[in-house]
């Protein structure tokens, strides 16, 4: 009873403190002449809500860096965020979407539509400096409070609606060494669930030709990794690779999402081994973008696992392995 009531009176102090944060300024993005600023968002890679291009998106903002990163994205990512302008006394709600390094500590970035109509259509101001902020559900410092209103601009239906992405997945064959398929998904393709782990292969320990990158943009963490020329030129085979140690709380078969880049106009063939089960896997050309690529039914043990991505042609980048 008494752990009930601690529990009762937590959640309750957790309402009270809850209130809008005053950011100091808001600022917009996107828009024409900007549009590379829109594309391959952070949240992405964490919510199914938030798709790779924002096009068809009205009503989106970026968070301050120090706010959202891969430790707190399910919890902001994907949530819907309300806005209070006391200087037009115009309020409304949009989609987090992505995360903004120039921005300080609690300052937001707002899509080109969501800055018009809280500016009351003023653009040329370029920064808000009375806007305050909550965001819905995120149970922390930055929750809205219990008792707000919602009101928004009729237009603000926060987001159109998300464009709908074709999926193609690469399929497997039965064997010891198994053969994936080039087909991969786009960036926006695979939705995120809490349960997933995300293997920033960065932190990984590399061998032979892999080196940290950070050149192609929208990549996640503190950077990729980067397979160096092709064989023909290295000799390095096998020596080139980045592999770590998984930890796993339960036994099965999991589906597996590398997020890579081919800069080649060709398909480049590398692989992934999960413990002593191979994949190889040929990867499709993707210019300066990013693209995923599932692999089903990889089986984990309970308890550590050694995953490695080790190259066969190499000369490619990878960002990070999602296991779902």
């Amino acid at each position: 009873m008494k752990f009930f009531n601690l529990i009762t009176l937590t959640t309750l102090l957790s309402y009270v403190s809850a209130s809008y944060y005053n950011a100091d300024r808001i600022t917009y993005y996107g828009g024409e002449g900007d549009e590379h600023s829109v594309k391959d968002p952070f949240c992405q890679d964490y919510s199914d809500k938030v798709k790779k291009e924002l096009g068809k998106k009205d009503y989106y903002v970026a968070l301050s860096a120090d706010i959202l990163n891969p430790d707190t994205a399910y919890t902001y990512c994907g949530k819907k965020i309300r806005l209070k302008n006391a200087e037009t006394n115009r309020s409304t709600e949009a989609i987090v979407v992505d995360k903004c390094r120039s921005c300080g500590y609690g300052n937001v970035d707002l899509s080109v539509e969501a800055f018009r109509y809280l500016s009351d259509n003023h653009m040329s101001k370029g920064v808000l400096k009375q806007v305050s902020w909550c965001i819905e559900g995120s149970n922390n410092k930055f929750q809205c409070p219990s008792s707000s209103s919602s009101s928004s601009s009729s237009s603000s239906s926060n987001s159109s609606s998300s464009n709908k992405t074709t999926k193609k997945i690469a399929t497997v064959k039965k064997t010891t060494t198994k053969k994936v398929s080039s087909s991969s998904t786009s960036s926006s393709s695979s939705s995120r669930k809490a349960g997933g782990i995300y293997v920033e292969l960065e932190k990984g320990k590399r061998g032979g030709d892999a080196s940290i990158g950070h050149s192609v943009r929208y990549y996640s963490g503190s950077g990729y990794v980067r397979f160096e020329g092709p064989l023909s030129e290295t000799g390095n085979g096998n020596r080139t690779r980045v592999g770590m140690n998984i930890n796993m709380k339960k036994e099965g078969k999991y589906s597996l999402y590398i997020k890579f880049n081919n800069p080649n106009g060709h398909r480049v063939t590398n692989r992934v081994i999960v413990n002593n089960c191979e994949y190889t896997i040929k990867y499709s050309q993707t210019g300066s973008e990013w693209k995923k690529i599932k692999v089903g039914d990889v089986k984990f043990r309970k308890g550590e696992n050694y995953l490695e991505v080790r190259a066969t042609d190499g000369y490619m980048n990878f960002d990070y392995l999602y296991i779902e």
